[in-house]
């Protein structure tokens, strides 16, 4: 899929979402509004080069190796799976995309119900290139998001304060619709370059962070 048509694509997700609520005998709201999440998570993999993607030089002139794929992995108590779940097996550049989902910190308290102070899966959590946040990791950003920083990975979330925490991405609900913010220093440190057309569609970024220094808004 060409680049010019990944933009119109999203744009038109934008533009055109019924409100999350529906009617009688559609998906629940959850379902309905975590299949649209799920959609734009798919969607930022078709503007972000570097890190742990291809460069912007590989993406011009080459296809990526068939053979390698772009590992999706979702931290926490998803509200609704289905979205995430179709993306299982869909194709970004020719490269397959392989979705995971890990228990959140909550989840894997030890014996005194006591949270770890590093998550148990730290190591699988770091292969992905993609990895979404959850609604039940607020409380624990500051736990894992310096881990992560300079990893080359897409960190998006899916909660108020993430961008601030150090996050790249988070998905907001703005008039029943799902729309989007960028935290250009987290894709700095993790050596990601997010296309202009991408962040032209993002309702706010965001310049610093609490990783790099004072908040400040753009």
């Amino acid at each position: 899929m060409s680049t010019n048509r990944g933009i119109l694509l999203l744009a038109l997700l934008l533009a055109s979402q019924a409100p999350l609520w529906g009617r009688a005998g559609e998906d629940p709201p959850a379902v309905r509004e975590y299949r649209v999440k799920a959609a734009f998570v798919y969607n930022f993999l078709k503007f972000v080069v570097g890190g742990r993607f291809v460069s912007a030089e590989d993406d011009k002139n080459a296809k990526a190796d068939p053979n390698r794929v772009l590992r999706i992995g979702v931290l926490g108590q998803v509200p609704a799976r289905e979205g995430f779940v179709e993306l299982q097996g869909k194709l970004v550049r020719d490269q397959r995309l392989e979705v995971q989902f890990f228990p959140g910190f909550a989840d894997v308290k030890d014996a005194d119900q006591e949270v770890p102070p590093q998550h148990p899966q730290m190591a699988e959590l770091r292969k992905c290139h993609v990895l979404v946040f959850c609604p039940s990791e607020k409380a624990y950003l500051a736990q894992i998001l310096p881990h992560l920083q300079k990893e080359g990975m897409l960190l998006v979330g899916d909660t108020p304060g993430f961008l601030e925490a150090g996050g790249t991405i988070n998905l907001v609900l703005e008039d029943a619709k799902v729309r989007f913010e960028v935290n250009r220093a987290a894709a700095k440190r993790a050596r990601l370059q997010i296309r202009s057309s991408l962040l032209r569609l993002a309702i706010r970024t965001l310049e610093r962070d609490s990783l790099g220094g004072q908040d400040h808004e753009k």
